[in-house]
């Protein structure tokens, strides 16, 4: 690493380890008064509430973190502009694009921490710190276990209503199973009072099975008990509280896969998945954007660029906010969601640095 590349790094990391520590206190100073109030209404012990609180900063830290980077890149090459250093830098010959190398190099290595942890580590430990907050502080079951008013399509052609369901026990109750072939035609239903899952097998209580011929024919035949091998396991017809934020990659995709094959959409479990890559990019889209800004302060002045910058940076988060929801609903793909504001905010951002740069 040239000397050059160690200083301009070293510039940028002081603020932000000083930025990454205030950022920290707030999102946990923050998170411990929002939920203040559930706190003291039950009772919480001390304990319970700081390891809730601290098990939940990685998550939060990992989203606000691109203000970090904004912050630390404003405090790092503003300075050097207004000294004057960075002119004497482009005097020695060392091109403007050359001094950006060791910003965008720490955008980089932020992004990769930012998109490892935001697949792996950081939604297990908020998983962990909301099952404590539900399991521990609030005292409720840390995952529901019942379900009402169920329609699902299975697996084989399968389409289940359910009246209730309970994963706890395996058991469900006013059940309606209809059966079709490969050309979707419809063969037979079965319904039944009570189901319960035991040993692999589903077995049904009081119930009947109509069943259709080739020429539209039907058959009545009903049962007290009938034992019946179906793939469907009382959880693959549910799946857990956790939200999609509090999943890890591979879990998203297992759940997406859950889903599609019991035939409800994913739309918030794509938008996420993607999510875990695009969101990180931003420390990089807030350099794009900062860098302009930063290069700007003797003309307009230290407090009015930071505004237009911090401006700018939360523009983004604005219409990161947006097109999520866009995705969530089914609006759009969930890949244009989460990838259009990198796209549009980081070519405007490339753009402003051109131009910066040529003045």
């Amino acid at each position: 690493m040239k000397i050059l590349d160690r200083y301009l790094i070293h510039h940028f990391l002081r603020p932000l380890v000083a930025c990454g520590v205030i950022f920290t206190l707030l999102v946990f100073v923050g998170h411990f008064f929002d939920k203040m109030e559930i706190f003291n209404r039950f009772h919480a012990h001390g304990l319970d509430i700081i390891a809730y609180v601290i098990l939940g900063i990685p998550y939060w830290l990992n989203v606000v973190f691109p203000v970090v980077t904004l912050l630390a890149l404003m405090f790092s090459l503003g300075p050097l502009q207004q000294s004057g250093e960075i002119t004497a830098m482009r005097s020695a010959g060392i091109s403007s694009y050359r001094l950006y190398v060791p910003f965008f190099a720490m955008g980089t290595l932020i992004s990769l921490v930012s998109m490892v942890g935001g697949m792996t580590v950081f939604p297990s430990l908020s998983a962990r710190a909301n099952v404590i907050y539900r399991a521990r502080i609030k005292h409720e079951q840390a995952f529901n276990t019942l379900r009402d008013h169920l329609v699902l399509t299975g697996r084989d052609n399968q389409n289940f209503t359910i009246g209730t369901l309970d994963t706890g026990t395996g058991t469900m109750t006013d059940i309606a199973i209809d059966q079709f072939d490969n050309q979707m035609r419809h063969k037979s239903t079965l319904s039944a009072q009570k189901g319960h899952f035991q040993n692999g097998l589903w077995l049904f209580s009081k119930g009947n099975i109509i069943s259709f011929d080739a020429d539209g024919n039907l058959r009545n035949e009903p049962f007290e008990e009938k034992l019946l091998d179906i793939h469907e396991t009382p959880g693959d017809f549910v799946y857990e509280n956790s939200k999609p934020d509090d999943l890890t990659h591979r879990q998203l995709q297992q759940r997406i896969q859950h889903l599609h094959d019991l035939g409800v959409k994913a739309y918030k479990e794509e938008v996420a998945l993607h999510t875990q890559f695009a969101l990180p990019l931003a420390n990089i889209v807030v350099i794009l954007i900062g860098i302009p800004f930063a290069l700007n302060r003797l003309k307009k002045g230290t407090a009015q660029t930071v505004f237009y910058a911090f401006g700018g940076t939360f523009l983004y988060w604005g219409a990161v906010s947006v097109f999520q929801s866009l995705g969530e609903q089914g609006m759009m793909p969930a890949w244009i969601s989460a990838w259009t504001p990198n796209l549009i905010f980081g070519t405007a951002a490339f753009w402003m640095l051109i131009r910066a740069t040529r003045a």
